[in-house]
């Protein structure tokens, strides 16, 4: 896209991107572990990052900690693209402006970035021009930074690239769903509807090496919420693999999942709930 010229006026909000997906220019309070977003395309700390990220979640393999580090790159773009929705600005997310982190909470860990410096461009608020700027962004973002991170991750992992971005689609529907639901900022929404459309149904699957794009969901399902049965909570698209790790079990949203280890799971829930 040429040379960026990157301002840094615009005031943004993370809170929301903060909790949710843990990227904020605060980063991680207390973060046992960190690297440079470039480091993901250096063999060797990268096979560190995977390392330490396994080990904090007891994974049985790389497979998990690849599952789980490509996954945040996904989370990255939706950020990008929220920010883009909200303030009609592109917000710097480029490697050498990002820190990956670790952060053990409890009993789990919490992966996201700092962002070093929040700068960014405005995006065209006229139709047209903005479906050029942001498709030519796209573009150049996914062909110099989060395809070729992506199949990095992947072949560290001993995965193929496809069990991390088959889990991209359910990810933008979430945050979707969010939006719709929670937000209650008809506008917002709207417009994330819409700068979505471009990401999903506009870039060429190519960019991503793949057949398919990854952020297109063709039918979303959802399962019932085991603690109110009258909501209902998106399946994710692709497994996580979070049952990868010593004595793991499937999520209740993992679509992997068969209907009677939900139930039995569902009961496990609701027993649990009981008791507390």
């Amino acid at each position: 896209m040429g040379e960026m010229k990157w301002g840094s006026g615009t005031l943004f909000d993370f809170s929301i991107v903060k909790m949710y997906y843990h990227i904020s220019p605060e980063g991680a309070d207390h973060p046992i572990y960190e690297i440079p977003a470039t480091g993901f395309f250096d063999p060797a700390i990268l096979k560190e990052a995977l390392q330490r990220s396994g080990d904090s979640v007891q994974a049985i393999s790389n497979a998990l900690p690849a599952s789980f580090i490509g996954t945040t790159l996904c989370k990255v773009s939706i950020v990008q693209l929220l920010f883009v929705s909200m303030y009609h600005q592109l917000m710097d997310m480029y490697p050498d402006n990002l820190n990956y982190q670790l952060e053990m909470h409890d009993d789990h860990a919490h992966i996201g970035y700092k962002i070093k410096e929040v700068r960014s461009v405005p995006v065209p608020m006229e139709p047209e021009a903005r479906k050029a700027f942001l498709l030519q962004h796209w573009e150049e973002y996914f062909t110099n930074f989060i395809t070729p991170a992506i199949e990095a991750i992947a072949a560290a992992g001993d995965l193929k690239p496809d069990a991390i971005w088959q889990q991209f689609s359910g990810y933008l529907k979430m945050t979707q769903d969010f939006l719709a639901d929670h937000m209650k900022m008809p506008p917002l929404t709207e417009q994330f509807l819409s700068d979505g459309k471009l990401l999903a149904e506009f870039l060429d699957p190519a960019l991503f090496n793949r057949r398919r794009n990854p952020y297109y969901l063709a039918k979303p399902r959802y399962v019932e919420n085991p603690y109110k049965p009258e909501e209902k909570w998106l399946m994710h698209s692709s497994c996580c693999m979070y049952d990868r790790r010593e004595n793991g079990t499937k999520c209740y949203t993992c679509p992997r999942m068969t209907e009677d280890e939900r139930e039995a799971r569902k009961c496990e829930i609701l027993a649990t709930a009981d008791a507390h």
